[in-house]
């Protein structure tokens, strides 16, 4: 099946789109020190440390003003909302149509 549900998406926009084109052509397993590499994740952690790290991590945030807060969110937001706005209908019409395209043919949609 075409990758168009918005994880082409993802991958071009964290990790560029030469390597996210070979995970999504070979459907490569990512573990935890890969997506780390990759920039999938920016840290990784045993299951017990998650939380913790996750309050740490807000605590540092809403130490910050409100008004910094939001217009940070604002800019780091703005690549995201233009991709899927420019790009999401496009991959997901190639998704939708290779799945259509498949039972038509009598194939399997993978």
């Amino acid at each position: 099946m075409a990758p168009g549900d918005g994880q082409h998406l993802s991958f071009q926009e964290l990790m560029g789109t030469k390597r996210a084109a070979y995970y999504l052509y070979t459907s490569e397993q990512i573990d935890a020190p890969t997506a780390l590499q990759l920039g999938l994740v920016n840290e990784v952690l045993p299951q017990e440390r998650l939380l913790p790290r996750a309050w740490e991590i807000a605590e540092m945030i809403m130490q910050r003003p409100r008004a910094t807060r939001r217009l940070t969110h604002a800019i780091l937001q703005r690549p995201w909302k233009r991709r899927l706005v420019q790009d999401f209908g496009f991959g997901l019409a190639h998704e939708m149509f290779g799945i259509s395209s498949g039972k038509a043919n009598g194939r399997d949609s993978k």
